[in-house]
């Protein structure tokens, strides 16, 4: 039976207004999610095997910006997970998520919160934490310090794993949202003109992307000793990367 907390730290009520774009937002990222313009599936897989394979005992699992939880979910499925742990500031999300992780046979908390400060007032440790597609929305010394605070959640044996995008080497901000705007806004091709712009509104505004070597040396400055580059989309936009101590 499935025990689900929360530990609410910001109100639940939104306004009708607020519901209306909430809804609009998760509606063309359901599109991304269905027709896999993300590899959204390759890279639940990727989570699977290597949860399978690295991890041998009851594990506590932390996702961070965990949405409706549904990917986590199902990478989570037929393994050890002894705890869930989902924090996410959206609370329609969160109640999508209460319905998702009722298929988890574990402890869930699924708390309202930003990541950001919910990890830097966290005490609890963990043994798996998880990102995807949320920490490069932080500036550079914001994600080192969050890279930090979850380097010392996971201790000694656990595991730090992010799904985010990347610039190339040598590639500048403006240039990488111009060949982001070029590639996928013909691939994308199931998004209405409005639904597009409205992605793209949000990926110049809010998007700060890191080159690989970027992504790898923050992983060791925040005290991770190994770094890997487990997948890249076809596309050559997002990458999946483990950090271990």
């Amino acid at each position: 039976m499935v025990n689900i907390l929360h530990r609410v730290t910001a109100s639940p009520a939104l306004d009708e207004e607020a519901m209306d774009e909430f809804r609009h937002q998760w509606h063309v990222y359901r599109k991304l999610v269905d027709r896999d313009y993300l590899s959204h599936r390759a890279v639940c897989a990727m989570l699977h095997q290597v949860i399978v394979a690295e991890v041998k005992r009851p594990f506590r699992f932390l996702d961070l910006a965990c949405g409706d939880a549904s990917m986590t979910v199902a990478a989570l499925r037929d393994t050890s997970v002894s705890h869930y742990h989902g924090i996410d500031l959206s609370a329609p999300a969160l109640a999508s998520a209460r319905k998702t992780t009722e298929a988890l046979s574990c402890p869930v908390e699924l708390e309202q919160s930003d990541f950001v400060s919910a990890l830097r007032e966290r005490p609890e440790s963990t043994d798996v934490a998880w990102i995807g597609l949320s920490l490069h929305h932080l500036q550079t010394p914001d994600k080192q310090t969050l890279m930090r605070a979850i380097r010392s959640a996971v201790g000694k044996n656990g595991f730090f794993m992010i799904y985010e995008p990347f610039r190339r080497e040598g590639e500048s901000q403006p240039a990488y949202l111009d060949r982001f705007e070029q590639t996928n806004h013909c691939s994308w091709s199931a998004l209405a003109p409005d639904e597009w712009a409205s992605i793209m509104k949000h990926v110049r505004a809010a998007d700060f992307p890191e080159p690989s070597s970027v992504w790898t040396q923050l992983g060791r400055d925040a005290g991770f000793v190994q770094v890997r580059e487990l997948f890249t989309d076809p596309t050559g936009f997002f990458k999946v990367f483990c950090f271990r101590p």
